[in-house]
Order: C-alpha cells, then structure tokens, then sequence
C-alpha cells in the first residue's frame, strides 16, 4: 500500500475542489490554514446532542507541526515473511482491517486480521485465509506466532504515534477530559506526594 493509498496520510487536495452533497447542494472545502488565528467557535453550541456514552473534548490546540517519534523496530519482524501489503483505518481509534504477508521461499500468502473485540477489550489478530472469511490452514502454529507478533508490533507502534501525538496537541483541559472519558478520572498526584512512596 503506497503512502498515496494510506488511510493514515491525509490525501491533499485543491481548496478551490467542491463536495456534492446527497441534496444537489455544492459544499465548499475549506482549507484548516484558513482557520488558524481564528477565535474558537462555541463548540458546545456546535453540538446538536452529546450522548450518554460520549464526552466532549475540549481545549484542544495545534502543536508546532514536528514532533520526534519511536519508530517501528524491526527486531519483532516475522523471519522469513515479508510484509506485502495492509488494509487498514482507524474505527473510533481502534485499527481494523487487514495486513498481507507473503512468505519469502514459497510465496504462501497470510492475512492478519486487525480488530477490537469488545467483550474482552483488546486487539485481535486473527490469522486468516488471504481472500477467504476463514482461518488459515496452510501455515505451522510456530509461523502464525510469529507474523501475529510481527503485526501486533506494527500496529502497537501505530496506536503509540497515534496518542502521542494526541497527548501532544492535548492541553491540559483536554487531557483532563480525554482521562475522564477514559474512565481515568483521578486525582492528580506530583512525583513528591509522600502516597506514591506508600507513607500515606
């Protein structure tokens, strides 16, 4: 997948383009560099309903436009077995989609599931047919170890980006309010508060 093709790279387009909407009415794009020194709108008027299982988040703001982050490491790559391609975006913030990997001496093809799993709240990374809806049959339980960890790795190194960046932008009226959706509510606590080392 190109990073043309990336449902991660925001694809550029001209800000004179125009959408067609459902109606027959011709909605004009606006480019965000045109925002910027603008005041903030009233986000909650903005809003036509929060539900019960939403939060708002406000207070958040533009970084400076670079920020270092951890790479990949290759030292989790599946031996033998090359990623070939990936199907994936960012549902709510879970990944979901598909990673293809072939193998390297006898061109098998393996395709990893990427999924969050309510029930259990984790990712899942199923191993699969490469075009069929089924689970793979032609590949050792030794070889399907080590391509699921080659992906959890990849996708571990998306999802941390991800928040970094997020935490990044965040301000600490957001954060705050990113920590109570997140069930994660808590008194904040300094590195010298005498609880932390147990005297309390």
């Amino acid at each position: 997948m190109s990073d043309h093709d990336s449902p991660f790279v925001p694809k550029h387009r001209r800000p004179e383009s125009r959408l067609q909407s459902g109606s027959g009415q011709r909605l004009s794009r606006i480019s965000l560099s045109d925002l910027r020194g603008v005041n903030q709108p009233d986000l909650e008027a903005l809003l036509v309903e929060v539900r019960e299982d939403q939060a708002l988040i406000s207070g958040l703001t533009m970084g400076i436009g670079s920020l270092i982050v951890q790479r990949w490491d290759p030292a989790y790559a599946a031996t033998g077995w090359t990623l070939h391609g990936a199907d994936l975006t960012l549902d709510m913030g879970h990944p979901f989609g598909s990673m293809f990997y072939r193998n390297e001496k006898d061109g098998r093809m393996l395709r990893i599931g990427v999924k969050w799993h309510p029930p259990v709240q984790q990712l899942e990374f199923p191993a699969l047919h490469p075009s069929k809806p089924e689970l793979t049959s032609n590949c050792t339980e030794e070889e399907v170890s080590a391509v699921v960890l080659d992906a959890r790795s990849r996708i571990g190194t998306l999802v941390a980006v991800n928040a970094q960046i997020g935490s990044f932008v965040a301000t600490e009226e957001s954060e705050n309010a990113i920590l109570d959706a997140s069930g994660l509510g808590l008194e904040r606590l300094s590195e010298d508060d005498p609880r932390l080392a147990g005297d309390a």
